[in-house]
């Protein structure tokens, strides 16, 4: 049986420039260890996909350049307000955007 366990790095590997990636909501359920692992990589051209409320993930993904195109429902920093990097790359047009519901 294969081990199922893998480190952030190993984890982090398998995302690859190009690829679609998806986070959840808020600041607490995401894999952090992995993200930075991503952008340590220098990971680009993804598709960030955020369930319910992209926040924290998806603007450090953005803000360290590796986001290309983002869909959401709402990206912000919850109670922290906007998140910054995704309304300055979006309103600079360096990301393409669609919001969904």
């Amino acid at each position: 049986m294969h081990e199922k366990v893998v480190t952030a790095a190993k984890a982090a590997g398998m995302i690859k420039s190009g690829m679609h990636l998806g986070v959840s909501a808020g600041m607490d359920m995401n894999p952090m260890p992995v993200i930075r692992e991503v952008i340590k990589n220098n990971v680009r051209d993804l598709t960030l996909t955020s369930v319910l409320t992209g926040g924290y993930v998806a603007d450090l993904l953005i803000g360290a350049g590796c986001v290309s195109k983002a869909q959401f429902p709402q990206i912000v920093m919850d109670e922290f307000g906007l998140a910054p990097n995704f309304r300055k790359y979006s309103q600079a047009g360096k990301i393409i955007t669609r919001e969904t519901i």
